[in-house]
């Protein structure tokens, strides 16, 4: 029984993480902080939100990669 091996550059490679600058995740928590009528300890809450909103953001508007 013979295997079929895909050579490595015909493989699919996943795409690099997005990477999001501290500022722009900082700039956006606070926003968030400040619309929720600046709350104690949600800290961690805002951030990831303001994170997964901004990750979302920018793979929307991602230019497509030419091959």
């Amino acid at each position: 029984m013979s295997r079929v091996v895909t050579p490595p550059s015909a493989q699919p490679t996943s795409l690099p993480p997005l990477v999001i600058p501290h500022e722009k995740i900082a700039q956006r928590a606070y926003e968030k902080w400040i619309k929720r009528g600046r709350p104690q300890g949600t800290e961690m809450q805002d951030w990831l939100e303001a994170e997964n909103e901004l990750r979302a953001e920018m793979s929307r508007t991602k230019p497509p990669t030419k091959y």
